[in-house]
């Protein structure tokens, strides 16, 4: 089978990892979304587990060779890019699976955020550096803007690892297999999202300054140092030494400043 680089394809093929995949994940008469399906390894699992599954594929000539191997009236192949893929033809919140091409990853994560209504859980299989990123803590080196943004909507955790010995074509990096659940609402709350992603952004930007100074593009620093210590913020924490309530609590008291009309 001929695999386009231009696609950033990279399948898993040794079945150790495989079946740990398939194992790992809670499907119950789900709808699936399959991202991705490659020459099937793991879409013919999908396909006894999921009470629908709509395999999502933007390579033309295997979705070919997946319709010959896998047609079913369950199953239903897509020749779509997924990141244009529009979900709202679901009826129920559905789970999405997908070994994700490293070099569309943030694009994707964002697309599962514009798209949660639609989804209520994800198993993927990111780059582990990229992985590490979305699951990280606070106080952490990975913890960053990614962080903050899919853990606002989102439960984010690292199943296991998978080296890259495991893939085919090999990839010059390991990668981790990981589960995504939506919250039915964010767990902490700020007043105005558009906003608290921008200061949180222009934080990270700066994210060897102090946070007082990380955050002048707000204000003077008499008055971020005011705003900081009347919330109980240290004026010297680092951006990754501040919790996304730490965001949301400084961004619900900036916001009124810079948006109004």
């Amino acid at each position: 089978m001929r695999f386009k680089k231009s696609f950033g394809q990279n399948f898993l093929r040794d079945k150790r990892f495989v079946n740990r995949v398939i194992s790992s994940m809670e499907l119950n008469g789900d709808i699936v979304i399959e991202i991705g399906p490659g020459s099937g390894q793991i879409t013919r699992h999908l396909a006894h587990k999921a009470r629908k599954l709509y395999c999502v594929e933007k390579d033309t000539n295997l979705i070919s060779l997946l319709k010959e191997r896998f047609a079913s009236d369950s199953t239903r192949f897509i020749n779509s890019d997924i990141l244009t893929f529009d979900l709202s033809f679901l009826k129920e919140k559905s789970v999405v699976f997908g070994n994700i091409p490293f070099n569309i990853s943030n694009r994707l994560i964002r697309y599962l955020i514009i798209n949660r209504e639609f989804i209520k859980k994800g198993y993927f299989t990111f780059q582990k550096e990229f992985a590490r990123k979305l699951a990280a803590s606070f106080h952490t080196k990975e913890y960053g803007y990614l962080s903050c943004l899919i853990q606002y909507y989102a439960d984010v955790k690292i199943i296991f690892d998978i080296p890259r010995s495991a893939f085919y074509p090999v990839p010059g990096v390991d990668a981790s297999f990981i589960t995504i659940k939506f919250f039915d609402k964010p767990q902490v709350r700020a007043k105005n999202e558009d906003f608290l992603f921008k200061l949180i952004r222009n934080a990270f930007s700066a994210r060897r300054k102090k946070i007082i100074n990380a955050l002048l593009g707000f204000g003077g620093k008499e008055y971020i140092s005011r705003v900081l210590n009347n919330i109980n913020i240290d004026e010297g924490l680092r951006p990754q030494d501040l919790s996304l309530k730490d965001y949301c609590n400084i961004a619900d008291v900036l916001s009124p400043r810079h948006t109004q009309t």
